[in-house]
């Protein structure tokens, strides 16, 4: 029986959509696109709507939406009630496909929900003929798919843009989904990984060792990159108030990054920087929409945002961003300061000399002159992300975090500012694949959560700064799916089938440690999981860039 509940909220959400509805009512191929968090996280999502968008554009492919439901409604799915899609209200299970797009590691955990919701097997491997093909996709299984395979019959690694039109052709080719010759086909497609064709080999302690591939199957799979972005660009095309940017119309105005900072792992996999045309960039100005939001990995170095926005503005539209670089050109956070009134920036590290070892060497004196001129110009809320437990971090480092933002503050009354709010954002260190910190070790969650307590408790009693931090547990978590095997994916499916969800428990039943996935330093000829991918990177220069920071 489907929820009732869950259909009607639907159709409440639907109601408040704008723009094109694209699944078709006739079909030769069903897919079910999940996004495995809330309603409003997912149509934020520039990626998910683009693969929405790019299902529904092949010819004889139907593409409806699913989402995690809300917490109230949970308690009627896990008593038996079933989920429903969106637009056709049909349960998954007579979809011939169930995609998923990850864009966060914890999200594993809600697609293990989503699919017990769904009434199919989780494990692929207890999956019969007759049910839907299960597809992963985004930057989180396309950096290291080995904690998805469990789960995952197909991977799509890379831009799904590139690969999935192929996919969907094999499949509409067969007229089927689950056959031997269709995972044998979708093996060759560029950029798709099928997971039953390759077997991780471990030694006699446990360690991983190395990944064995089926014959003529590629190994490792070739991260593939969306050739076409510049010229065709990116936006959504449905925009709801319900979105957690509320009736915002999103812009992908860049891909990739050219500052490569050590810790990050979108620069290094999205690769190269690419930005769409200037005539398709002021071309998104012609929306009947009035509120315009620019998204993208390094939107500061595209040449030509700066006219638009002024043009935007001109326009009578009003422009946000998801982040900028402190160091971005001044007519950009002049306008973003007077018509958002608030400024949001990585510093990342509150000393120059761990920026410049983490690859972000910004000047003290630059960042603290780009936030005065941000407050200047009309900046009244100055949100700043911070790391803890970066690789070489020390007591000054950490004292640090609670002068910087005091230090602000002062620069601004002896500057006869008004003065901003400051909300400082911690978050923990996770060292990721394809970066050069992949050796690195992870901080303790008692490491961590002792450091951010130091912090808060240095700037509780401070007027005008708020500070705020996720719990370390769930960072723990966070660096266990990075940078897991497939033995951290049948844990955590354990966790929802036999440990009502207490994924701690099922860890330690199934003997995952988080001191050998986590706290560990790595030796440079140690193999990972994730090298079934190939992005591109030499194993040795990421070697040479991440090594200087270690020492």
């Amino acid at each position: 029986m489907i929820c009732r509940a869950l259909s009607s909220g639907w159709d409440e959400l639907l109601a408040l959509e704008e723009g094109e509805r694209l699944c078709s009512r006739g079909w030769d191929l069903s897919l079910l696109l999940f996004f495995p968090n809330f309603y409003r996280v997912g149509m934020a999502n520039v990626g998910f709507q683009s693969i929405y968008r790019l299902a529904n554009a092949v010819p004889g492919v139907a593409c409806d939406r699913c989402f995690l439901p809300d917490p109230s409604l949970q308690p009627l799915l896990d008593r038996g009630e079933e989920l429903v899609s969106m637009e056709l209200k049909q349960t998954p299970r007579e979809f011939q496909v169930l995609a998923f797009s990850v864009s966060f590691e914890l999200d594993l955990l809600n697609v293990i929900r989503l699919l017990l919701w769904s009434k199919v097997p989780p494990l692929a491997r207890e999956r019969g003929d007759n049910e839907p093909l299960v597809i992963f996709g985004g930057i989180v299984p396309s950096a290291n798919p080995e904690p998805f395979a469990p789960i995952a019959d197909v991977v799509v690694v890379g831009e799904g843009e590139e690969a999935l039109p192929s996919l969907l052709r094999v499949l509409l080719e067969e007229g089927e989904t689950r056959s031997p010759r269709v995972f044998q086909r979708l093996a060759q497609v560029p950029g798709v990984y099928v997971p039953s064709f390759y077997e991780p080999q471990y030694d006699a302690f446990g360690r991983f060792v190395s990944v064995e591939a089926r014959a003529d199957t590629p190994l490792p799979v070739v991260w593939s990159f969306w050739q076409d972005f510049s010229e065709e660009g990116n936006t959504v095309p449905l925009v709801t108030p319900e979105s957690s940017f509320p009736g915002v119309y999103l812009v992908e105005v860049s891909r990739g990054c050219p500052h490569l900072c050590k810790f990050c792992l979108s620069s290094h996999v999205c690769r190269p920087l690419r930005v769409v045309s200037r005539e398709r960039l002021l071309g998104y100005l012609d929306t009947p929409r009035s509120r315009l939001g620019f998204v993208g990995t390094s939107l500061s170095h595209h040449p030509h945002l700066v006219e638009a926005v002024e043009e935007a503005v001109n326009k009578g539209k009003s422009v946000t961003f998801s982040s900028l670089r402190v160091d971005s050109p001044l007519p950009l956070l002049r306008v973003v300061s007077r018509e958002s009134g608030r400024v949001t920036f990585g510093v990342e590290a509150a000393t120059e000399v761990l920026r410049e070892r983490v690859g972000k060497p910004l000047p003290q004196d630059l960042i603290m002159e780009r936030l005065l001129y941000c407050v200047e110009n009309g900046a009244e809320v100055l949100k700043l992300y911070f790391m803890v437990g970066l690789p070489g971090e020390d007591e000054e480092d950490l004292e640090a975090l609670v002068t910087f933002p005091k230090r602000v503050l002062h620069l601004c009354r002896r500057h006869g500012l008004s003065q901003p709010q400051i909300h400082m954002s911690l978050a923990s260190f996770v060292p990721k694949p394809h970066t050069p910190f992949q050796w690195c070790a992870m901080e303790t969650r008692d490491g961590l959560r002792d450091r951010m307590r130091r912090v808060e408790a240095g700037l509780r009693r401070v007027k005008g700064i708020t500070v705020t931090w996720e719990g370390p547990k769930w960072s723990l978590l966070q660096g266990l799916i990075s940078r897991g095997d497939r033995r951290v994916g049948e844990a955590l499916v354990h966790a929802w089938t036999s440990f009502g969800g207490n994924w701690s428990r099922a860890l330690k039943f199934c003997n995952v440690s988080f001191d050998y996935y986590l706290h560990r330093e790595r030796e440079e000829d140690e193999p990972f999981p994730w090298e079934v991918v190939d992005t591109g990177w030499r194993r040795e220069l990421l070697w040479f860039r991440g090594v200087s920071s270690r020492k």
